[in-house]
């Protein structure tokens, strides 16, 4: 069977989530999509609004047919190496396309990401006068006349360069975006497409009746009936701030990106008698130019999750592939491939798996139930969970 690759957070599931998933399979001609998701706790350090079952659920009623899990130590990481975790896992299971969304779908980035590994390989990245960021955009803009400035064009400029470093053939087909763009933060009654960042901020201010258009009827249900992680900057922020005052700074050090004395500014920030009295006035208070605002809440949640940099490390080093569902078609792809797949693939996690290989995973499903208000549910996010199986007779 061919299967198409797709890369994503679904936070919440919407119908532009459908749309991608519909048009990847009739793009690459694929009999099936597999879906790479993040977990519990998306890229910019923040917990997904539902859990990753639930979400699983809603790809599959939507067209998914094979969801496999982004792990932790993957999923909340700059975009490179979110693209290389989520890249490797795809190739590992045989995937050789690639669909994602652009805004700029016209472009080659695998070709982008090759003039880009000539300018690197010289050495030209050097302006100490703006953010490395900049300046890469700057130079590579002026070696190819295309400016990398959209969220969505720089995770595809990601993948293409995972692609290139990993050494493996992936075809990269790029999807324009419909009506949203990635930042907008409204959308008009009319539209049934809106962005991710949109639909959040409407149902964090609860109106729920807002996204009624732009979201399938499933996700408008389980938002408003299953456990959900809307209100989660107050125990967030109760957690960290325990972490920050009991940890000595010499621990608050050896957590992983806790950089350039970063430790004491949130050390200091924590114990001042007029600290902050909020999760986002403590990010506004500890944030500097050097780092951007995503960069500071990785770290927040690191901090919070108490991700040690050798603990990274390893488990950056020891990849696998987590089932998190599938349908017969899924089932049948996974039958083909297991035998050749590069990475070893998990159905079910008992304790010893969650001491060990999924340590990091399990704990981050744990403080998800926390910041959800689930500490007491017995069902956690992995311990004895198997992969949702979506007959023709149980899809929604």
């Amino acid at each position: 069977m061919k299967a198409v690759g797709i890369i994503a957070e679904y936070n919440p599931f919407h119908n532009g989530h459908a749309y991608h998933i519909q048009r990847a399979k009739e793009l690459t001609g694929a009999d099936l999509a597999v879906v790479v998701m993040s977990g519990n706790f998306v890229q910019r350090g923040e917990p997904a609004i539902l859990d990753k079952w639930e979400r699983t659920q809603l790809a599959m009623n939507s067209g998914a047919d094979l969801v496999v899990e982004l792990p932790v130590f993957y999923a909340v990481q700059p975009g490179h190496l979110f693209a290389e975790g989520a890249v490797k896992i795809l190739q590992a299971l045989g995937v050789e396309d690639l669909v994602f969304g652009s805004e700029n779908p016209t472009i080659d980035f695998m070709d982008l990401a090759k003039k880009a590994a000539e300018i690197e390989s010289q050495g030209q990245f050097t302006d100490r006068s703006q953010t490395y960021a900049s300046a890469y955009a700057g130079q590579l803009e002026e070696a190819t006349g295309f400016k990398l400035e959209n969220p969505n064009d720089i995770l595809a400029f990601s993948y293409a360069k995972a692609v290139l470093k990993s050494g493996l053939p992936m075809n990269l087909v790029p999807i324009g975006r419909l009506e949203a763009g990635y930042h907008d933060q409204t959308f008009a009654e009319d539209q049934t497409i809106a962005s991710a960042s949109s639909i959040r901020l409407a149902l964090h201010k609860g109106k729920f009746d807002k996204v009624e258009n732009v979201v399938p009827a499933e996700t408008l249900a389980a938002l408003k009936d299953k456990p959900n992680t809307l209100d989660f900057e107050k125990p967030f922020y109760d957690l960290l701030r325990y972490r920050l005052l009991t940890d000595t700074v010499g621990q608050l050090g050896q957590v992983y990106q806790m950089a350039e004395g970063l430790e004491h500014r949130l050390a200091a920030t924590a114990g001042n008698p007029e600290a902050p009295q909020s999760y986002q006035s403590f990010i506004k208070a500890v944030k500097t130019k050097r780092y951007t605002f995503a960069r500071i809440q990785r770290t927040l949640l690191y901090t919070l999750l108490n991700i040690k940099v050798d603990q990274m490390q390893a488990a950056m080093a020891d990849s696998y592939i987590r089932l998190l569902g599938f349908n017969d078609l899924g089932q049948g792809y996974l039958s083909e491939v297991k035998r050749r797949a590069t990475l070893p693939i998990i159905s079910k996690v008992d304790m010893g798996l969650a001491k060990a290989n999924l340590r990091l995973d399990y704990k981050a499903g744990q403080i998800w139930q926390v910041l959800a208000g689930q500490q007491g549910v017995k069902l956690g996010q992995d311990l004895s969970r198997k992969p949702i199986y979506q007959t023709k007779e149980t899809k929604k």
